[in-house]
């Protein structure tokens, strides 16, 4: 058997090396006392040896003394980290903080954004990983689309109260992955941070954000010209304000562009849109870029999001529907007509109701049209994800759909209260989905849904949807 070398040394060798031990006497008595020299060893020889180990032997082999703890924890060993800065475990978050901060390579900081004392553990973080040379990754992912602030800071600053960006802007130049987490607060220095990235290293890059009232917010903007040099862009998140033709035309050099993520709150009355020509002529030069839509608490618009929004040459991958507290008919039956090659997913999610809106599936005049859902299912043949709540939806347009999409539909959900049955259990068309998909299946039950979808005042819809818009970045 082959044996692994430790530059001269072959391992057995070290063994004996390491196991050596020195002889001496006690002073009150004969008694010889031997002493082990692993707690001395050589940090260059250590971490020759922990090289060998896997990550979990590494971390137990570090319980072995101090010495050994303290070269655990090198750069080459831990290039990425996920630091969680939660109410519930702020001193594990202050260790980790200070242990990485200052070597970590990726950096993603699950952030509880309405706590001040998280703020505070989270600008220790920035602090620190301003220092870091290494730095090359920094993705925030907040619980909510907003800081708290308290009031002694915002009495110092107005514009940027927490000096997120003061902290942010020596990191930015190293970075080639970042995200602004869907902070609405940090939409309003998109122009500093594109003017303190250095382009020609940034592949993937979130400035989409979520409003905290979609009803009533300021639209920021930057000047286009900025994202021009970003010729390495693979993915881009922004919100729907900034996207117009000449957007779409000033992403020409990125060549390399996977997914476009875009980010609709509402509509301005004087937004251009854009033109059926220039998605053509954007497919055209990005053959392989997605588009994935996410229409967020758009209550005001929803309606008309077919003719304003919507243009049939858009390679329309993912469809997500936020809380807009209405089903747009048009839309979804345009899904199957014009999206027929690229569309993979669907999710409409609304908080539970009896309303006559969301019976809108099971009305007898809606039987004389095909489901549009069934249609997608049965048309799109790349679909492999399908999320409806807030929705009445009858058994068997549900077991259609499994049956069309076979194993291929990753991911089915509705809410075990919104399906419509002739029979009083479900067992049956449980069974046919089940054998569909080729793995277990059950609907949601009410105890599983998160709160909000249960009843829109008994939660906060941030927590439930941006760690799913969150996760179109990576």
């Amino acid at each position: 058997m082959k044996r692994k070398s430790l530059g001269k040394l072959w391992v057995p060798t070290v063994f004996l090396l390491v196991t050596a031990q020195k002889q001496k006497k006690s002073k009150t008595s004969k008694e010889v006392i031997r002493t082990s020299y692993w707690a001395h060893l050589p940090s260059v020889l250590l971490h020759d040896i922990f090289d060998l180990l896997s990550k979990d032997d590494r971390k137990n082999a570090s319980a072995v003394c101090k010495h050994w703890r303290q070269n655990i924890f090198h750069p080459k060993w831990w290039p990425s980290m996920t630091f969680n800065i939660e109410q519930n475990n702020v001193q594990k978050a202050r260790f980790y903080i200070y242990t990485f901060g200052k070597i970590v390579s990726e950096a993603k900081i699950k952030l509880y954004s309405l706590s001040v004392e998280c703020m505070e553990e989270f600008i220790t973080l920035l602090q620190l990983l301003s220092e870091n040379n290494n730095l090359k990754s920094l993705i925030i992912e907040p619980t909510h689309c907003r800081f708290e602030i308290p009031t002694r800071l915002t009495e110092n600053s107005i514009d940027d109260p927490w000096d997120i960006m003061t902290l942010l802007t020596p990191n930015l130049p190293k970075l080639s992955k970042f995200s602004i987490g869907c902070i609405e607060d940090l939409t309003y220095f998109l122009e500093d941070i594109l003017k303190n990235l250095s382009p020609m290293k940034v592949t993937h890059l979130g400035l989409a954000s979520v409003k905290d009232d979609p009803l009533k917010y300021e639209v920021s903007y930057f000047d286009l010209n900025l994202i021009v040099p970003f010729t390495k862009l693979k993915v881009l998140s922004i919100d729907y304000d900034q996207l117009c033709d000449e957007f779409l035309y000033k992403l020409e050099a990125a060549k390399d562009l996977e997914r476009l993520v875009v980010h609709l709150h509402g509509i301005r009355k004087n937004h251009p849109g854009t033109t059926e020509k220039a998605w053509v002529d954007f497919h055209k030069t990005h053959p392989l870029c997605e588009l994935r839509l996410t229409i967020i608490h758009a209550f005001k618009d929803i309606e008309n999001i077919h003719e304003t929004v919507m243009r049939r040459a858009m390679p329309l991958s993912q469809l997500k529907v936020f809380f807009c507290e209405s089903l747009n008919l048009e839309v979804v039956q345009n899904l199957s007509s014009h999206y027929v090659e690229t569309l993979r997913s669907i999710m409409w999610v609304d908080s539970l109701s009896d309303s006559d809106n969301s019976c809108i599936f099971v009305k007898p005049s809606f039987d004389q049209s095909p489901d549009p859902f069934l249609l997608a299912a049965w048309l799109c043949k790349n679909l492999e994800e399908f999320v409806l709540y807030g929705y009445k939806y009858w058994e068997e347009n549900l077991v259609a759909i499994s049956r069309l999409r076979g194993k291929h539909l990753r991911k089915l959900e509705m809410a075990e209260n919104d399906i419509y049955s002739p029979y009083p259990e479900l067992g049956d068309a449980l069974t046919f989905i089940s054998e569909s998909l080729q793995k277990p299946w059950k609907p949601t039950q009410q105890n599983k849904l998160h709160p909000v979808i249960c009843n829109p005042t008994d939660g906060d819809s941030d927590e439930y949807l941006l760690p799913i818009v969150l996760a179109d970045l990576h």
